[in-house]
């Protein structure tokens, strides 16, 4: 068949297109994919897509097999089992060449395929990848280094991606069978396993030596048997941008490697698949840390823990974020969501317990906080899963008569002595916000506090006599002397209730 009869084809199938039209369809189509593809090629692609179906006869040519050297006009069919990247070379008479090249396998064996000039571009397109089966027309043999056989493609070859009437269950797959995630070792040059995204972190870009912009993806893979870190590199970071922790993924042919600690962790290269799965995995609760371990650094933590306060939702340069304060039985942090986690902070109540997952550390100000964004995850209240901690007390707990100065944080336990005055003031960013006050003691002395947003509704609803503890309080000076303010991570507890004992 030639482009011809594929024209003659789509005309009688598609009326309302003229010769002309349909010219210009296969023109086009071989020019945005490079001048690698031939003609019929871009015929049989511009039928598929106005649904015309062609029939071939496939002829897939020689087997690979019984190549020998010296043959002039060689037409083989084959899988892709490995792909090359374009290098380019300075001929004798000062031209730039190219040269790329592939092993392709039948089910007689192997051979490698040099493509040069014009052809080396199908690789450096992208259009050619592991695991496409493909037809190479009017190549050449030679021996290569080392005495090997090999298969040239010059100008007048060409390279037929996916021919049609091909049955590619005939032919040998690139990959490894999957194997479990536990019997990955050092000795295995590459491996396919399947499993869900147990974390992840944010895709990066860089710049390479040569100025091209690279990008990198790293999460950790996991099935029932265990976990490896993966790298994910350029279109397989890019097609795993959007994932979530519980996303399922099988990697075939990612490559294995040991990091500079010994570790095993897999690589996603151009010569790897990667498919996305349908579902999403329940996900086991996962090595727990408490607040009492965290450390400055740390990129992926899971803690339940239980909120003890909810702050609103807030606009910042780097995204909107919402500030909760949470605890467990070792100490309380505060936790920043960000983006689409912080959507979350308006069905969040105190006394819930959270399941978070993928959260990291930072210190700011010499204190550890908790930020959750989107590579983590975020579960209210699981079912089974409880916490019962005791009264948290993580700053210092002062007495009134104590504080002569600035200074802080501070945690108190104080009596309110006088009924909260709510009031509304504008930061210096614009934002209108509520403000409670009242005068409180705790024996050895007597302030006024001042809570903001949140924590002003909170103090209102309160009624004199009420015994609070409130949590990393500062003294500062204000139009009135000393007094307490809260600060982003402040909580009040409720200790005792008016006319208790």
């Amino acid at each position: 068949m030639d482009v011809e009869e594929v024209v003659e084809r789509i005309l009688a199938s598609r009326p309302d297109l003229t010769r002309d039209e349909v010219l210009r369809m296969i023109e086009e189509k071989a020019s945005k994919t490079g001048p690698a593809m031939s003609m019929l090629s871009a015929a049989l692609s511009v039928a598929r897509e106005l649904g015309v179906k062609i029939d071939l006869d496939f002829e897939p040519g020689t087997q690979i097999g019984k190549l020998v050297t010296g043959l002039s006009d060689v037409t083989v069919t084959g899988r892709i089992m490995s792909l090359r990247r374009v290098r380019k070379f300075r001929r004798r008479d000062g031209r730039t060449g190219k040269m790329a090249s592939m092993v392709i396998a039948d089910e007689t064996g192997s051979v490698r395929v040099v493509l040069w000039d014009e052809k080396a571009e199908l690789v450096e397109s992208g259009e050619l990848e592991v695991g496409q089966v493909v037809q190479v027309a009017h190549a050449y043999t030679r021996e290569g280094l080392g005495g090997r056989l090999e298969l040239h493609v010059g100008p007048r070859g060409s390279v037929l991606v996916n021919p049609p009437g091909v049955d590619e269950s005939k032919y040998p797959s690139p990959f490894p069978e999957p194997i479990p995630i536990c019997e990955i070792s050092p000795e295995e040059r590459q491996v396919s396993v399947e499993g869900f995204v147990l974390s992840m972190r944010a895709l990066t870009k860089f710049r390479r030596p040569d100025g091209s912009e690279g990008k990198v993806l790293r999460l950790v893979l996991a099935d029932e048997t265990g976990s490896v870190p993966c790298v994910l590199w350029d279109d397989a970071a890019e097609a795993c941008e959007d994932l979530e922790v519980g996303s399922r993924l099988k990697l075939l042919g990612a490559r294995v490697r040991e990091s500079l600690t010994g570790k095993i962790e897999l690589h996603v290269e151009r010569a790897s698949q990667i498919e996305i799965l349908p579902g999403k995995a329940e996900l086991p609760p996962g090595e727990m840390v408490k607040v009492a371990e965290l450390t400055p650094g740390q990129p992926s933590v899971n803690l339940l823990v239980k909120v003890l306060r909810v702050g609103g939702l807030r606009e910042l340069r780097t995204g909107r974020v919402a500030t909760l304060v949470v605890a467990d039985e070792t100490g309380s942090v505060r936790l920043d969501l960000w983006d689409d986690k912080a959507e979350l902070a308006g069905r969040i109540r105190p006394g819930d317990v959270l399941l978070v997952r993928n959260a990291s550390v930072r210190e700011r100000r010499g204190k550890i906080m908790l930020s959750l964004g989107r590579t983590g995850s975020l579960e209210v209240n699981p079912e089974g899963l409880e916490l019962e901690i005791p009264s948290v007390t993580e700053a210092e707990l002062k007495a009134l008569g104590e504080i002569t100065g600035e200074g802080g944080p501070y945690t108190v336990e104080v009596v309110i002595e006088t009924a909260p005055e709510l009031r509304e003031v504008v930061t210096s960013r614009g934002e209108r916000v509520a403000v409670a006050s009242t005068r409180v003691s705790d024996g050895t002395g007597e302030m006024r506090l001042s809570v903001w947003r949140d924590l002003a509704d909170q103090l209102v609803a309160l009624p004199v006599g009420t015994k609070i503890r409130v949590h990393n309080v500062w003294a500062k000076e204000g139009p009135f002397g000393l007094e307490l303010t809260s600060g982003v991570d402040s909580f009040i507890e409720v200790v005792e209730e008016p006319g208790g004992p």
